[in-house]
């Protein structure tokens, strides 16, 4: 990994303002999609390199703020959207009239008809931007012929569950895109970085040639806190090449880190690999030294009915985390399969909007922890180092790095045991 100089397209082009806005009223969108902000779209379309581009597809376009900026950029271009929603095509053409912009169609489909190369027809694309929708879909019969032709035969053999709707709007878009074309696409932070989503990553990879990655800010849409970010590829087989991943903030897009192509594989957001850069102190990690990971055993409604002492996550709120101090009560004999919180052990949150500040070293009391807690067990000599590591501002980033959800968080044991932590 390594830092690079800014291009003249990732250069600081432009800021943040306002934020992300839902164009059809302020309630929860059913199709899932929060749209994008004018301001955003003109920064995702700067990411791109294509100076000129014949012919534009913006796949579930919503209210068109992607499809408007890419035509005040290419403004010769023929731009074709496609949306489920049939009040997308006036709010789009609104913008486009604004624009000057004229050469445009749009087709009011379902973006994954496998059927849909046929119905729009025509030339394919040699540009194509995109923010699909933050919504879990079912798996039709339909969807093995789109990943088939798109080139990604091998994600039919992973998990539902693991094979997000942003992969199918990707997989579509290949197969609407002419070889060499430029794609931008907008993407949940679980397919950048979670586990689940490795074998997604490393098919992707292999077909598309990804050129950049670029970290939004968190809470970039209105109505959700999601994690987003910008992957941008060209429609040609991946040969092993780095990537380069930046950060769009306050000040506008950082200047790019590259990342070796088997880094990527294991994750591409700029937040993990640029927290490691700014770490100057001895690294390691959890699993390296042998930590003890066990979560809390009470449920919620076991936590109620409980007559000995409970730690919840509503519990960390002594003024010393270092010297945290349980319950001297006497625990009762009933404690079969209850996992105790004792004098040594280092307390975490498992589950909760706020887990990279919830962190306690335990040096009194005992209490039964509940399931939305973590108990670290490490040598007496590690003690002290793991928990201030924990509690520092690099190890509360990297325990927002490793924790994913929307609203209230969640951490796996296994990104934690595998959590960089830097000693002073």
């Amino acid at each position: 990994m390594r830092a690079r100089d800014a291009s003249p397209i990732l250069a600081n082009q432009f800021t943040v303002s306002g934020e992300m806005h839902q164009e059809f009223g302020s309630g929860r969108d059913p199709l899932g999609r929060y749209y994008t902000d004018p301001s955003i779209g003109q920064a995702f379309v700067s990411l791109l390199d294509r100076r000129h581009a014949s012919s534009i597809l913006d796949l579930g376009s919503g209210g068109g703020s992607l499809t408007v900026a890419a035509a005040q950029r290419w403004t010769d271009a023929r731009i074709q959207t496609v949306d489920l929603d049939f009040g997308a095509e006036e709010n789009i053409r609104l913008g486009m009239a604004s624009a000057g912009h004229l050469a445009h169609s749009h087709l009011v489909a379902d973006v994954l008809d496998e059927n849909l190369p046929e119905l729009i027809g025509g030339p394919l694309f040699d540009l194509a931007v995109c923010n699909p929708p933050y919504a879990k879909i079912r798996w039709r019969d339909g969807f093995a012929r789109i990943l088939s032709e798109a080139g990604l035969a091998d994600l039919r053999a992973v998990p539902a569950e693991a094979l997000p709707s942003d992969i199918m709007f990707l997989a579509q878009i290949l197969r609407l895109a002419e070889p060499g074309a430029e794609v931008g696409i907008i993407v949940p932070d679980g397919l950048i970085s979670a586990r689940r989503s490795r074998a997604v990553r490393e098919a992707l990879l292999r077909r598309v040639r990804v050129m950049r990655v670029v970290q939004l800010p968190r809470g970039s849409f209105r109505g959700t806190e999601a994690q987003a970010h910008v992957i941008v590829f060209r429609n040609e087989l991946g040969r092993g090449e780095d990537v380069d991943i930046s950060n769009l903030g306050a000040n506008g897009v950082s200047s790019p880190l590259s990342i070796s192509s088997s880094a990527a594989e294991a994750r591409m957001d700029y937040g993990y690999y640029g927290l490691r850069t700014a770490t100057t102190g001895h690294r390691f990690t959890l699993r390296e030294i042998h930590a003890d990971i066990t979560r809390g055993s009470l449920s919620s409604s076991e936590a109620r009915e409980c007559c000995d002492p409970v730690f919840h996550t509503n519990g960390f709120v002594q003024a010393d985390p270092l010297a945290y101090r349980l319950s001297r009560e006497r625990l009762g004999q009933d404690r079969l399969g209850r996992r105790i919180a004792e004098p040594g052990d280092i307390l975490l949150a498992r589950v909760d909007r706020e887990l990279h500040r919830k962190v306690c070293l335990v040096i009194e009391g005992r209490a039964v922890m509940t399931d939305c807690v973590y108990r670290i067990r490490v040598p007496a000599m590690w003690r002290s180092s793991v928990a201030r590591a924990l509690m520092s501002a690099n190890g509360q980033a990297a325990l927002v790095c490793a924790s994913r959800g929307v609203g209230a968080r969640m951490l796996n044991k296994e990104d934690l045991l595998d959590l960089e932590l830097e000693t002073a």
